[in-house]
């Protein structure tokens, strides 16, 4: 008996103690990685402004082999869905909210599995002296309790994958 209620305390302080500290963790959280392309913006962005380009580039497609994707619309305006299915990335879709030419585009991510998850996806163009500086930036609110603690996570896990996806497109634009 003694064994159980000591049992039934740790369980009890443990699972007080998580909720205390995801309490106080952030409710969002913001990746950010930049990279300058020595091309100037009008070669950079069509290359992540059509959804049909991202295959190209893109360091999650290139990581599963398995992945099927799928555009719905023209990928180029508001509302073109880039969807995917995969056994290493999962199935979510990235929906084109806003597209601005030259200097911005903004997504709507979301994930169904592994968990779902949703997010915003932007995009900047900057004309920089030795030619265009492209800012991928991911953000979103952090659930309470567990999402807040997965936050902690967020940067080192997309953080190394948005610096491939950009070196890619960097390579391709350079290239071409």
């Amino acid at each position: 008996m003694f064994l159980l209620k000591n049992t039934f305390l740790g369980i009890f302080l443990v699972a007080g103690l998580f909720l205390s500290v995801s309490y106080f963790l952030p409710a969002s959280y913001h990746v950010e990685r930049s990279i300058v392309i020595e091309r100037p913006v009008s070669m950079v962005y069509p290359k992540v402004s059509n959804l049909h380009k991202w295959v190209d580039w893109n360091p999650w497609t290139e990581s599963d082999s398995t992945v099927k994707t799928t555009i719905k619309g023209t990928g180029k305006e508001v509302g073109s869905v880039w969807s995917w299915n995969g056994k290493l990335v999962g199935i979510g879709s990235l929906t084109l909210q806003e597209v601005q030419p030259n200097k911005k585009i903004s997504s709507k991510l979301a994930f169904e599995k592994p968990q779902m998850f949703e997010s915003d996806d932007i995009w900047t163009f900057e004309e920089v002296p030795e030619g265009t500086k492209v800012t991928w930036i991911n953000e979103g609110e952090l659930s309470y309790p567990i999402n807040r603690v997965f936050g902690l996570f967020l940067d080192g896990m997309l953080g190394p994958d948005y610096e491939k996806g950009l070196k890619n497109l960097k390579q391709i634009s350079e290239t071409y």
